[in-house]
């Protein structure tokens, strides 16, 4: 049921070459692993729409900065383009957070949330959790927990309290370091 999203991507078949780089990060804002996702070539790019304008996510030159945090309902990516501009952060709400091989991966509940620079806020994929839900793919734990993070997620976008928007610049900087 679960989709297991890699922080390196290796099962990404757009991707021709990456460069990759995580450091465990344990502060009082953040405790986890951040991993920086740097395409260097792909197949095609990655096109997304919002408000009917069609935006880059994923071509040479983009990296993908992701937050994989030890006590938290998500993951975070911020999407950034070759100048270094944050075009999307896409925040999946996890099943669980783990690591293989030395490389930390989440186990996707399928419910995401979308926010954009100028501040817009999108909700995702709710009809594929509601499938899931149905068919009897989710328990009703997974489905209570669900959406109970989704909406305190959301709580705390709107707040001003989702520490990974300050966060983002400063460990963006330090992992390019290591690619």
């Amino acid at each position: 049921m679960a989709k297991r999203k890699y922080a390196n991507r290796r099962d990404w078949e757009r991707i021709l070459k990456n460069r990759y780089a995580q450091e465990r990060v344990q502060t009082e804002q953040f405790s986890g692993v951040v991993a920086l996702f740097q395409i260097d070539e792909v197949r095609a790019p990655l096109y997304k729409k919002h408000k009917g304008e069609e935006f880059i996510v994923a071509d040479a030159g983009f990296a993908w900065l992701q937050y994989f945090p030890d006590n938290e309902p998500f993951g975070v990516t911020a999407m950034i383009n070759p100048e270094g501009e944050i075009v999307q952060w896409y925040i999946d709400l996890v099943d669980r957070i783990g690591e293989e091989e030395g490389i930390p991966y989440m186990d996707d509940l399928l419910l995401d949330i979308l926010v954009f620079p100028n501040g817009d806020i999108v909700k995702k994929d709710e009809d594929e959790f509601e499938e899931a839900t149905e068919s009897g793919e989710l328990t009703p734990e997974q489905v209570e927990r669900g959406w109970r993070e989704f909406e305190a997620t959301l709580e705390r976008i709107e707040r001003g309290d989702f520490v990974y928007f300050d966060l983002a610049k400063g460990h963006y900087e330090q992992l390019k370091q290591k690619l």
